[in-house]
């Protein structure tokens, strides 16, 4: 089955790397990664997708690197699921924001036509 999904570009440049020193498919790594993933034990139990408190969150903020094109790289590695959720969040409050400072344009009301 085929699916489209985003990955950070410093996930998706390393996969690459490993799949190409082993000679196989990018989709056959990532096949294998998710099985494994989906076959470990589950570390603390049911995880929540919510917003660690304010202080937690810029304490987190901090371990990541900005990159020049905006994007940030976590330079403690990438193999932490808190990682990626963390990322997620990020790119959610950027577009939040950025959907404040430019609101979708308001079409102007259609006049009747007077034609019916």
């Amino acid at each position: 089955m085929k699916t489209t999904f985003d990955l950070p570009d410093p996930l998706l440049r390393r996969a690459k790397a490993v799949a190409a020193e082993q000679g196989r498919p990018l989709r056959d790594l990532i096949a294998e990664a998710i099985t494994d993933k989906l076959a470990a034990p589950p570390r603390d139990g049911p995880r929540r997708r919510s917003e660690p408190p304010a202080r937690e969150w810029e304490a987190y903020l901090a371990t990541l690197e900005q990159q020049s094109d905006g994007s940030y790289i976590n330079p403690n590695g990438i193999d932490d699921e808190s990682y990626f959720e963390g990322l997620d969040n990020i790119r959610a409050s950027r577009l939040e924001s950025q959907a404040r400072l430019f609101p979708a344009p308001k079409r102007p009301a259609r006049k009747p036509s007077g034609k019916d």
